[in-house]
């Protein structure tokens, strides 16, 4: 009964292979800062005004854009280097599922930063990159937009929680559950 359901490192092994280094590297790096922006964002909220909230947004705002660059470097490099096909035995509907949740995260994290740079523009505040610079403007003082695009940015937070706690239940699912090598091909798998 232990060796039916035992994982060993040949169970482990995807198919098709894993993703490349670059793809790893660039998955990782954008869910460790975009799950410390999540927590920021909420964070921020319970801290009195002061200094010491505006330093933590100024490094909200900053990682953001960051983060926006990071994914304009991920889809770009995902058409060049298609991810590997599903492994077999995964459902169709499972596949599909996975493409529209990875496709909704690359479209948020895309959206958010530049809803956040627009409402700080809107409520008349600037986007420093970490008191380096300023980003350009963007649109003029306008407190009616910025509060919209302000409330737009944070429903999409959330929306990207719902999704990452999505996105980690399956590839948790898929580790420990169907045993499959799903999550070894974003973690230890060499590209093929």
């Amino acid at each position: 009964m232990l060796e039916k359901h035992a994982m060993t490192e040949a169970t482990l092994r995807p198919a098709a292979g894993g993703y490349t280094p670059a793809a790893k590297a660039l998955h990782w790096i954008v869910a460790v800062l975009v799950i410390g922006l999540i927590a920021v964002g909420i964070g921020r909220e319970f801290m009195p005004k002061g200094p010491e909230r505006d330093f933590v947004t100024m490094l909200h705002k900053a990682t953001g854009i960051v983060v926006l660059v990071l994914m304009f470097l991920r889809i770009r490099h995902r058409i060049a280097n298609p991810p590997p096909p599903p492994e077999p035995g995964t459902p169709r509907w499972q596949a599909t599922a996975s493409e529209i949740v990875h496709w909704l995260l690359y479209a948020i994290l895309l959206i958010m930063p530049v809803l956040g740079w627009v409402g700080s523009n809107a409520l008349g505040r600037p986007v420093s990159m970490y008191g380096l610079f300023d980003l350009p403007t963007l649109v003029s003082e306008n407190k009616v937009l910025g509060e919209s695009v302000y409330d737009w940015h944070g429903i999409l937070g959330f929306t990207a929680l719902g999704l990452i706690v999505i996105h980690v239940g399956a590839a948790l699912y898929h580790r420990y559950g169907r045993r499959d090598a799903v999550l070894a091909r974003m973690t230890t798998e060499p590209a093929r």
